[in-house]
């Protein structure tokens, strides 16, 4: 099994994140754009703590 990094995660759930939001964009229903735009902001807010984490992690890495 392959291992995804970080970035690739990030990187995919906020090209999901895009898709929910131009779903809900597309003409959903009142109901369903409501749920897609709530999806869309809980993917949102794991990506923006994923690309935090990366950060996090770029600024205790050693200086070279």
């Amino acid at each position: 099994m392959t291992e995804t990094s970080d970035i690739a995660v990030y990187q995919k759930l906020t090209e999901v994140a895009d898709e929910l939001d131009q779903m809900a964009a597309d003409g959903a229903s009142l109901v369903g754009a409501v749920a897609l735009e709530t999806a869309s902001k809980t993917v949102r807010g794991m990506a923006t703590a994923v690309y935090q984490r990366i950060m996090a992690d770029r600024d205790d890495a050693p200086d070279n």
